[in-house]
Formats: structure tokens, sequence, C-alpha cells
């Protein structure tokens, strides 16, 4: 099922311009707000013979930089808690399936590698960072079987917070990723992937001449999409 949220900014006045001929088409004020509709589907898979399922899925639209995500989450959790005394968790769908989606060699720009360095002295370990070698490593080419293995320790070291990356015959305690995800940098601490979202590109197909999604088109790559997060979720909390 789905639903539409519309959302805006407001808050302080500002010029409406054609982008084209760079005209001044009207002036919004401070009480005034640029609305937008945003999808949100929810999914909530059926029983099995072998799995009672306790687990759904929430897909969230966004517009270039806006979104409506963090504000849903906060009433949904509200509203569960105040209503049914029931903590209501979002996460990533799965650490793997994250990796899956996000980490592409070509957008990786840079590995950032911390070591951490004990010393035999417990007095030198009171202190923040004592012993922290960083190594970065930028201007990156993989060959297939290079990328092969170091995917696959990329997708170890997102299972477990304590799991290690080796490099070079190195161990390294943290691992961050610098990529570029829809034209934007972002750092992915892979030790830390839980909180994190899967960002999927509309397809320019289901884009009409206004900006905004085709619904049934929208509706219809929602579905293939959620059936193959699902084939990668465990749907039961343990």
């Amino acid at each position: 099922m789905y639903t539409i949220i519309q959302s805006g900014i407001y808050g302080s006045s500002s010029e409406i311009c054609d982008v084209v001929t760079n005209e001044v088409k009207y002036i919004k004020s401070a009480n005034e707000a640029e609305v937008r509709p945003f999808y949100l589907f929810i999914i909530i898979p059926k029983d099995t013979d072998t799995v009672k399922v306790n687990k759904g899925m929430l897909i969230f639209q966004n517009v270039g930089p806006y979104g409506v995500k963090t504000i849903t989450k906060e009433y949904m959790q509200e509203f569960f808690k105040t209503k049914f005394n029931i903590t209501l968790n979002l996460r990533t769908i799965s650490s793997e399936l994250f990796v899956k989606k996000v980490i592409k060699r070509d957008s990786i720009k840079r590995f950032v590698m911390v070591k951490n360095h004990k010393s035999g002295d417990t007095s030198d370990n009171v202190g923040k960072g004592y012993g922290a070698e960083t190594r970065v490593l930028s201007d990156l080419h993989f060959n297939d079987g290079l990328w092969d293995r170091i995917f696959n320790k990329i997708i170890y070291v997102t299972k477990g917070k304590s799991n290690l990356f080796e490099f070079e015959e190195i161990e390294y305690n943290t691992l961050k990723l610098i990529v570029e995800i829809g034209g934007r940098i972002r750092t992915i601490d892979l030790h830390n992937v839980e909180n994190l979202s899967i960002i999927e590109s509309i397809p320019d197909e289901i884009k009409m001449a206004d900006g905004h999604p085709h619904k049934e088109r929208l509706i219809t790559h929602i579905e293939t999409v959620a059936n193959e997060y699902l084939s990668e979720m465990v749907l039961q909390i343990k």
C-alpha cells in the first residue's frame, strides 16, 4: 500500500525565478511553503508455512535533497509508542544488500582506514586517539579480480562491528568509504550501516514532464524493487 505526504519548507521569503530566463516570477513570503508530494510505500510481507513475519519495509521518495523520511519516522515512532506502547525500529534492510546496492567500484572516491595501536603501558591508552594510524587511498582503479576480493572484505566488515578490514596483510579496525551517490559525496562508516538508507534512482521513463513520477508506472517499479529486497531480507526478529 502507499500514501502521499505533502511537505514544504516555510519561514523565510524567497524569489521564484524562471531558470531559463532568470526572470523573477514571484516573491514567496515567509508564511508560504513550496509544497511537494512525496510517495511512501508500506510493504508488509505475508506469513508462510515456515516463517511468521514480524518485519516490514518502508520506501520513501526523495526529490533531490528534499525528503520526508526523518520527520515521518519520528511521527510514526511517537504514534506507535503513545497508542500501542510499541517501539518502532527503522533500520536499513540488510548490511549486505546495502553494500550491493550503494557501493560500486566506479563510485568510490577514497578508502579511509584506521588501525589502533595499543601500548603495553595502560596509562598510554587513556588519551583519545592514542596510537591511531590513518591511511587514505584515493585515485582508485580495480580490475575484476581485485574488486571481487575487496568487495567480499567490505561485506565481511559490515556484518559485525568488531570485524577487521584486511588490506595488504594489515588489519584495520575502522573502514570508511567516501563515495558518490546520485551526484552527492557521502561518507559511509562500514561498521555502522544499520541506520543508513539505500537510495534507488527513479528511471527516467517513470518521470512525467512536470518532474513528478507517473503513479501507475512508479507502483509497478516499486513492486519489482520490493520483491528484490524481500528476497534478501530476514523477515523475523530473532
